[in-house]
């Protein structure tokens, strides 16, 4: 009680000099503590955490609840995100093996689009492929007669020599022609429409390039393709002159019209992004590159490739054609991809 008194009555301390000499003591004094003080303690924090987890008290099992959940979602959402873009893989690379059929050959973008979030282009491809369906099946019936001929030639391309000369000559590739549009609308009673649909042949930078590249037409035929009598033609001059009048038959005006119509929806959602007028001017033009590089990629893929095919094989005729479009589009869906990169790097 006495040793308290300082403590419970301040007037009866003792004075300052007093007072710094106990303190000087004090801390002289040694203090022992035991060796395995840190390890006792980091073995209490432990076993307190340990407790937490296994048993715990009310706030920290819902503490340990709330992180659990949590870690349960994010990696579920991780899984989900992983078995998605598998997925998306995987068809694409089924779309890829499956492109020799036209129908197929004209999804190999459709994964690319789900995965950049471009829905309203995969829509309208969708519907696009299947107004295209009588034609593609038409498409397909030619390959396989042309399969047939050559079962039936045993295998030798030469023995069909009347199946070459007629597929030395190229005829024009319409958009309508040979799909449902076709038969839900009678184009004679809409010749503008038929009109519409020609190629990139009949156009003033078909007439540019055939001037540039001296492609010239040398004899033509008439030949029957869904119904109709139109004509084929056949070119002169070397083997880049040949194909360069081939592809720009091969590419419908309206084909080349309705691929980029499907840019504009992911060209309008660049476009609205949140940012300044720069910040949105720079979106819609990093799209506009991305949009336009694969346009012309995929369509002239298509029409190089497809008749560079028939070209070389001109006995295979059908199969020929739908072997090359389907190697020319895929080609050019990867290439985009590697474009669209270096694009991105570009604008970053």
């Amino acid at each position: 009680m006495v040793l308290n008194i300082p403590a419970l009555y301040p007037g009866y301390g003792i004075n300052a000099q007093q007072d710094r000499q106990r303190r000087a003591v004090t801390a002289q004094r040694p203090v022992f503590i035991p060796e395995n003080t840190d390890i006792d303690i980091i073995s209490r924090d432990v076993n307190t955490v340990r407790n937490i987890v296994e048993q715990g008290t009310e706030r920290g099992s819902d503490l340990f609840s709330i992180i659990r959940n949590g870690w349960n979602n994010l990696t579920a959402r991780i899984d989900n995100l992983d078995e998605n873009s598998r997925a998306l893989r995987h068809t694409e690379n089924a779309l890829f093996g499956l492109s020799v059929i036209p129908t197929f050959r004209r999804l190999n973008s459709l994964p690319k689009d789900i995965e950049e979030d471009h829905l309203a282009r995969a829509g309208m491809m969708l519907g696009v492929t299947a107004a295209s369906l009588p034609g593609d099946g038409r498409e397909v019936m030619f390959a396989a007669k042309d399969i047939g001929n050559i079962y039936r030639s045993g295998g030798h391309l030469s023995a069909l020599q009347g199946n070459a000369v007629r597929n030395s000559y190229q005829h024009g590739l319409a958009l309508f022609k040979g799909t449902l549009v076709e038969h839900l609308i009678d184009l004679n009673k809409h010749p503008w429409l038929q009109n519409l649909d020609r190629t990139l042949y009949d156009t003033r930078f078909g007439e540019f390039t055939r001037r540039i590249f001296n492609i010239k037409q040398i004899d033509f035929m008439k030949r029957i393709v869904g119904g109709r009598e139109i004509a084929a033609l056949k070119f002169g001059g070397n083997w880049a002159q040949r194909l360069g009048g081939r592809a720009l038959l091969r590419t419908p005006i309206l084909g080349l019209a309705l691929a980029a119509a499907m840019e504009v929806p992911a060209l309008v959602k660049s476009a609205m992004v949140e940012g300044s007028f720069i910040d949105k001017a720079g979106s819609f033009t990093k799209q506009l590159c991305k949009s336009a590089a694969f346009v012309g990629m995929v369509q002239g893929g298509i029409s190089l490739v497809g008749g560079a095919a028939v070209m070389m094989f001109p006995a295979a005729g059908a199969v020929a054609a739908l072997a090359g479009m389907a190697i020319g589009s895929t080609g050019a869906v990867i290439l985009s991809k590697a474009v669209n990169k270096q694009i991105d790097k570009l604008f970053d």
